[in-house]
């Protein structure tokens, strides 16, 4: 098992009681729908995982691109760590690919209940 994904895992029982989902308020409840995409292998989040590479929050950035490269084994050279305008190239190549393979870029209105 991928060290990254054996993080992922590790983190789905350190969340605190917070609103959960993508678009949760709190860096918590992302996580929490990024670990639980990761560990069943959620192919219908990638393009909310693909969002979450934008994320102000650097946890939140480096689960969403483990998961991503647990899914697809693709990375599109994205570092969590760099600067934003690297991190940004990085996002439209995995845009791009969201478009390429068929899958919907997620929208504010779609990720809503």
């Amino acid at each position: 098992m991928r060290p990254s994904l054996i993080l992922l895992l590790m983190l789905a029982g350190c969340t605190r009681s917070a609103p959960r989902g993508f678009d949760a308020a709190a860096p918590e409840g992302r996580i929490d729908a990024i670990v639980q995409a990761a560990r069943t292998s959620d192919r219908s989040a990638i393009p909310h995982l693909v969002a979450s590479l934008d994320a102000d929050d650097p946890a939140v950035r480096f689960l969403a691109i483990s998961a991503l490269e647990h899914m697809t084994g693709q990375t599109f050279d994205y570092r969590f760590e760099a600067p934003p305008d690297e991190r940004a190239r990085a996002v439209t190549a995995w845009q791009q690919w969201t478009i390429a393979e068929g899958i919907a870029p997620a929208t504010k209105e779609a990720s809503r209940p």
